[in-house]
């Protein structure tokens, strides 16, 4: 078919691109070990190699990246094409681009990467516009597909798959080999091995024929979620600014803490483990002391640190793997192998890669940093901070029983704690830092910085996720609450206990703290029940250090006494004891049994398209899920249990990668609301871009952009924030609690 042939896909339409693919070779991500004459993972990566121990940003700038072969298809009615080393440039394709043609690949970052930072600087080949390429990854992740090639084709059992002997061409001929005694090559090259290299043409070929079937029936990217898709190719390709030298500075005390505890831990087994990274070893030595550990993640470490039966030996050990272990530190590692060469990290978050559309981190992954370090004293005499455990002010002497003052870990104690770091001596930072670790761990957002010359620019939305489930809902005390003081958890503590709403406010006047019942039960229930979580969500959040199960459910009961709107909207099959299919979870049944007929509920529809259930949000995008069915619920006789097929990422919820996933009202709602937020920001992103603020890092609820000092304003960033798209008109979103510097921090 040719370019621009338009075909009926799912809930939307395909446009038949022009396509292309890239082979290439590189040492990136790759260290060489002189003495061994071998190359093995560089060092901090575990056991990551090539381009996922750098990203793609820097293997493509490193200086021994180079192409292999380029295949390409303008889809013009004369064949897939090729391109290698010593071949006259592709002309045909250089016209299509300067006349303005689009072209797509599969994951198009990496292709857009090896044109810009390798075919233009080294071939000369002339620069693409980054608004003419298209992704069909980013097509298939926001249609509820896999986002790898191989797993999209293969469960759409597509005419056409990936060929599987690419892994076996790509090891030989795309990175290193290591040197034997009879044959001393650091690689084969495509001219040492012709018919293998002929299998290699094939195989990059085979990619496109599959990525164009693909795309074929995977719907377009539209509208604003299309500008919102080449923004986040713009964000991508900006990257943010690292402070690459106090990076390195507390690598080089990580490596010395890691030397310390190993010691330590050889000693406290009796030999038997001799560093804390020996995972097996540690698990038998810990099983000879009693207990069982399958799994020595942070999660269980931490939860097998909360026992009162551990002895002091095994108690330490585990103490010692959670030190080490840290998978927060390891981000430090991260930044240090993909910084590019303009001390810049690039290609930080994956487009649409959770179901709701919201994107995921990659590399240090910025979406899931420490929000603080551990407390710390203020001295009030050098005005610097340092650890709770120190006798006298380390930077000046001063008695912190005179002059010093507890507080919480905040920017000006990552500047002092960093300058410790710059050290690199491990008995320097816990000279003024009690633990060198912890307080690693708090200096990790202060990592990104703004480049000479600029600022960062920050704000998050004030309880997003809340605002929009009692919109969504039309619950309305809680939109009154965010139309006025915005106190959530002080009313919603007030309703399930019927403490006056004013006693919240009295008791922080008179105290200086907050009343107990908002921690313990307003922001516990917020968190926990909005999408109809029960006693084991509740106990998720904390809730059992303060109530019984008992209590819990009469506080769960008495917060969907309290919002009945809610309640509604996340449906059900049965009312009062008789069968009636209501709300979200009505309508997705309704949709399942009834294929092509659509069921609403304010404002949220349902309908089956082939064997997907598309749910349409109030912004017009949709949510996909793939052949949805309903079985005899084993819980509630006469009622249906729903289940779809989806992409799994999260081992807690079962088998990593493609299985049938359950869900109901509750769950379906949460996909709702996240969604929605995800779509407020968004409109927001495009705004701010548009005004002159360039966003460089983005979390669920929180935009940074990098601006000159002395332009812009926290005020208008928020005000841009707070904008709302017609579709959500009124509703009281709200940005709050900015600030401007040269390090993220959280506030």
């Amino acid at each position: 078919m040719r370019a621009g042939t338009i075909l009926r896909a799912g809930p939307g339409t395909a446009t038949i691109l022009a396509d292309m693919d890239f082979e290439t070779y590189s040492e990136a991500g790759l260290a060489w070990n002189p003495t061994a004459r071998r190359w093995g993972s560089p060092p901090g990566t575990a056991n990551k190699r090539s381009i996922s121990a750098v990203g793609a940003a820097r293997y493509a700038e490193h200086h021994s990246t180079e192409v292999l072969c380029l295949k390409y298809d303008l889809k013009d009615g004369r064949g897939r094409r090729m391109w290698i080393p010593g071949m006259p440039d592709p002309q045909d394709l250089f016209d299509h681009i300067a006349a303005g043609g689009l072209i797509e690949a599969w994951n198009v970052g990496f292709e857009r990467h090896i044109w810009e930072k390798v075919c233009v600087p080294r071939l000369g080949w002339p620069p693409i516009p980054r608004r003419q390429y298209r992704c069909a990854m980013a097509k298939s992740r926001a249609y509820g597909l896999p986002g790898s090639l191989s797993a999209a084709a293969a469960v759409t059992n597509s005419i056409e798959q990936k060929d599987k002997d690419g892994t076996r061409l790509l090891n030989k001929f795309s990175t290193p080999r290591n040197p034997t005694k009879n044959d001393g090559r650091l690689r084969i090259r495509p001219q040492d091995d012709p018919a293998d290299a002929e299998r290699l043409y094939a195989y990059c070929e085979q990619d496109i024929v599959a990525e164009a079937v693909m795309s074929s029936g995977t719907p377009d990217l539209e509208g604003e979620e299309l500008e919102y898709w080449l923004a986040d190719q713009e964000i991508n390709a900006r990257g943010v600014q690292i402070d690459v030298a106090s990076v390195r500075n507390c690598i080089a005390v990580i490596h010395a803490t890691h030397n310390r505890y190993d010691h330590e831990m050889s000693v406290l087994t009796g030999g038997v483990v001799s560093a804390a990274s020996e995972i097996e070893r540690l698990k038998g030595w810990i099983g000879a002391q009693g207990l069982l550990m399958p799994s020595m993640d942070e999660e269980a470490v931490e939860a097998a640190l909360k026992r009162d039966d551990l002895n002091p030996l095994a108690r330490r050990a585990l103490e010692i793997r959670s030190l080490v272990g840290s998978a927060s530190v390891k981000k430090l590692f991260a930044m240090n192998l993909q910084v590019c060469a303009d001390g810049r990290l690039r290609d930080l978050f994956s487009y649409h890669a959770a179901r709701t559309g919201r994107a995921t981190g990659n590399g240090p992954q910025p979406t899931n940093l420490p929000n603080h370090g551990p407390a710390v004293r203020h001295c009030g005499c050098c005005k610097r901070h340092y650890g709770l455990t120190k006798l006298l002010c380390p930077w000046c002497g001063a008695d912190p029983t005179l002059n010093g003052t507890e507080v919480e870990w905040n920017p000006q104690a990552v500047e002092d704690c960093l300058c410790a770091m710059n050290t690199r001596s491990l008995a320097i930072v816990e000279l003024y830092f009690d633990e060198a670790m912890a307080a690693l761990s708090g200096c990790l957002r202060g990592m990104f910085v703004a480049r000479e010359g600029y600022d960062l620019i920050c704000s998050d939305y004030s309880a997003i996720e809340a605002v929009v489930l009692a919109e969504l809902a039309g619950e309305g005390w809680r939109q009154d609450v965010f139309r006025t003081h915005g106190k959530i958890y002080e009313m919603s503590a007030s309703k399930i206990t019927g403490v006056p709403f004013e006693e919240f406010a009295e008791h922080r006047k008179r105290t200086g703290q907050h009343h107990p019942m908002r921690k313990k039960v307003g922001k516990l229930a917020e968190l926990a029940s909005g999408y109809q979580g029960w006693v084991g969500a509740w106990k998720a959040f904390g809730a059992d250090e303060f109530f019984s199960d008992d209590e819990i459910k009469e506080a769960i009961l008495a917060w969907r006494a309290a919002s009945p709107s809610i309640v509604e909207f996340w449906g059900g099959q049965s009312r009062n004891w008789k069968p009636e299919l209501f709300g979200i979870e009505g309508c997705v049944v309704n949709a399942i049994l009834h294929p092509g007929q659509t069921f609403q509920h304010r404002g949220i529809s349902y309908v089956m398209i082939g064997d997907a259930l598309i749910c349409r949000l109030l912004s017009g995008r949709p949510l996909t899920y793939h052949r949805p069915r309903l079985t005899e619920s084993s819980r509630r006789r006469g009622e249906w249990s729903i289940s779809y097929e989806g992409w799994n990422t999260n081992p807690k919820n079962g088998r990593v990668g493609w299985i049938r996933m359950y869900t109901w009202g509750g769950r379906l709602v949460e996909n709702i609301v996240q969604a929605t937020a995800r779509d407020l920001q968004r409109f927001a992103i495009l705004n701010q871009e548009k005004a002159g603020y360039p966003i460089v890092l983005h979390v669920y609820d929180e935009n940074v952009a990098e601006v000159p000092e002395g332009w812009g304003s926290v005020e208008e960033f928020e005000r841009l924030m707070s904008l709302t798209p017609d579709w959500a008109a009124g509703w009281p979103v709200k940005a709050a609690g900015g600030w401007r510097g040269k390090r993220y921090r959280k506030d």
